[in-house]
C-alpha cells in the first residue's frame, strides 16, 4: 500500500456519501437552516427510525423515504421564507 490510498480512500468515500444527498448544497444561511430543519424534520426521523440494516433491499427504500422526506421538508421551509418558486417537478422516485 502507498502513502496515497489512504487518502485516495478517503476522497472516494466522502463522494460516496455526498452523493446520495437529495438537499442542494446550501448558499446562504437561509438555504443553510432549511436545510438544518429538513434533516431534523418529524417525518425524517420517522423515516430513519423504519431504517434496517440487515435487509439491504428495504434498507435502499428507506433511503429513498428519507430523501423525499428531507426534501418535502427543505422545499416547504424555503416556500415559507419565500425563497422557493411554489411550483415545480416531483423528484423521481426509486423503485
Amino acid at each position: 500500500m502507498t502513502r496515497a490510498t489512504p487518502a485516495l480512500l478517503a476522497l472516494l468515500a466522502l463522494a460516496a456519501c455526498s452523493r446520495n444527498d437529495p438537499l442542494p448544497p446550501a448558499g446562504n444561511a437561509a438555504e443553510a437552516a432549511c436545510r438544518a430543519e429538513a434533516q431534523s424534520a418529524p417525518e425524517t426521523r420517522d423515516a430513519y427510525r423504519r431504517l434496517q440494516t440487515q435487509n439491504l433491499t428495504a434498507r435502499r427504500a428507506v433511503e429513498a423515504d428519507i430523501a423525499l422526506a428531507e426534501r418535502a421538508a427543505y422545499l416547504r421551509c424555503m416556500r415559507a421564507r419565500g425563497l422557493a418558486a411554489p411550483g415545480g417537478v416531483e423528484a423521481v422516485r426509486p423503485l
